[in-house]
């Protein structure tokens, strides 16, 4: 019998190993029920809780209700404020200030939208194939639709102490580029208008 050759041994032990470590028991052994994500920016649990209205401030519901892209992290900001990060079907929720914010989503790309705070909102995090990793976009979801994509998504995030000291650093560095997305929007709606 003809040995193998070695770079086809290699290759097989290479796909062996992407294969495992993508696997919800690969790498340190973690299973898919896990809390922690892998870089401990967000806690992940198959809890469900929903958000209370309250009368001073806007419920936001940020959903990711596909698993396309799994372990890619969307953060999701308010303002200069990291609200939360998702991964695939998963949610979050957080309280709002009433006024008018700037809602954006941060992967490869930065998606900026306005909303006016007051009542519950409904944001899917959109993900999309991208050059090196997936895309984000934002979508405002009427309320039946909103509580239908959230009944779908397996895991309720909340953002760990490191995942907050990330999502600073994100507000920061992206500031400039949400303001240009807000102004590439702005002048899109005016030439419609024109």
């Amino acid at each position: 019998m003809d040995r193998i050759p070695r770079w086809v041994v290699v290759g097989i032990a290479c796909v062996a190993v992407v294969l495992y470590l993508g696997s919800p028991t690969g790498a340190a052994g973690k299973s898919e029920a896990s809390a922690d994500d892998d870089e401990g920016f967000g806690q992940f649990s198959k809890d469900h809780p929903l958000g209370e209205v309250l009368n001073d401030k806007a419920l936001v519901y940020v959903v990711r209700p596909t698993s396309m892209g799994f372990a890619i992290k969307s953060w999701f900001l308010c303002d200069d404020d990291a609200l939360g990060v998702n991964k695939g079907s998963s949610y979050f929720f957080a309280h709002v200030d009433p006024g008018k914010h700037v809602f954006w989503s941060k992967s490869e790309n930065v998606d900026a939208l306005e909303v006016e705070a007051g009542k519950t909102y409904y944001i899917q995090q959109q993900v999309r194939a991208g050059g090196l990793k997936a895309r984000t976009k934002l979508a405002v979801l009427d309320d039946a639709t909103g509580q239908e994509r959230l009944a779908k998504c397996a895991k309720h995030g909340v953002m760990t102490e490191s995942g907050r000291r990330r999502g600073a650093e994100i507000a920061r560095e992206f500031k400039d580029r949400t303001a240009e997305d807000l102004a590439r929007r702005e002048k899109k709606a005016q030439e419609r208008e024109e």
